[in-house]
This record gives C-alpha cells, structure tokens and sequence, in this order.
C-alpha cells in the first residue's frame, strides 16, 4: 500500500506496471507500531518447549478441582508406562516423564521433562491415582478430605459477685 499516492495527472512514470514506489510495499516501521513479542499472549509465555502436553495443537493440560476431587491430565503419549514417575512429596504431585535416545523419521531424540502441581490442602494424598489412555493421556487424580465442621461450643456466662 503506498504511502504517497501519485499524482494522477502526471500519470505513470514508466508504465502501468510501476504506479508506486518500491520501498513503498515494505513495512519498516512495524517493530515499533507493533512488536514481535506483542502477538503472543502472556498468558502462555510459560509454555517454552512444550513439546510435553499437546496432541497436534490443541490439547492442553487439564486441572479440575472441584468439590470433592481434584484431577490432572496431561499428553504423555511419546512415553511408554515404563518411562513415567508419579510422585507425591510434600504436598506437591511429580509427574516426571524419561526417555533415551530414539531414532525417527528425522533423527535422534531424547525426552525428559518434570511438572510439578501444588496439591490444595484438603487432597488426600495417599488416596492420589494415576491411570493412562490408550491415546496417551495420563490422569492423576485424587479425593478431598470432607471439610472439618465448625465445631461450636457454647460458653455459659457466669455472673461475677
């Protein structure tokens, strides 16, 4: 798009084929109207290397914490059962995933990675799951503790002589 139009009485310069500038269809000033990091939402600036927890690009981890239980879901499909952990340490779930190297189609390829997830409080941590799709997907998943009723006690008021 040109930035100065012609003049339209003058007419074309050269031919009907050159009717603007040629520096006229760059953008040189699209770095400060609109930097490169701008298109990207912050939101999923944590994301670098996620190569663990898509199928094709559109799943994403899942965290459900409701009111009874509270689960995870993430794409472990280039792991075999064999090569995950599930941990739990001090109120804090590990799923750690460990593969050598392999060959593919484009080479070698080695995969390791960790994803820690803070437990809410009231999660039963030796009641925690773990179950694996036949798609890949690894749920961990565990029951709340029922919240302790407030306990009243009534406290009887002693007149003082």
């Amino acid at each position: 798009m040109s930035r100065r139009p012609l003049n339209s009485s003058l007419g074309a310069p050269f031919s009907p084929f050159f009717h603007n500038r040629f520096f006229d269809d760059f953008d040189f000033d699209r770095p400060f109207r609109r930097p490169y990091w701008a298109e990207h939402s912050l939101l999923d600036s944590h994301r670098l290397g996620d190569g663990v927890g898509e199928v094709g690009a559109s799943y994403q981890d899942t965290v459900v914490n409701d009111g009874d239980s509270f689960s995870i879901s993430v794409n472990v499909s280039h792991f075999k059962p064999e090569e995950l952990k599930v941990n739990v340490c001090d109120n804090q779930l590990i799923i750690e995933g460990k593969h050598e190297e392999k060959s593919d189609e484009y080479g070698l390829v080695e995969r390791h990675f960790v994803r820690k997830y803070n437990l809410p409080k009231n999660v039963k941590a030796e009641l925690v799951t773990s179950e694996l799709s036949k798609d890949g997907i690894l749920t961990v998943q565990s029951q709340k503790k029922a919240l302790e009723e407030s306990k009243t006690r009534s406290i009887p008021i002693q007149p003082k002589e």
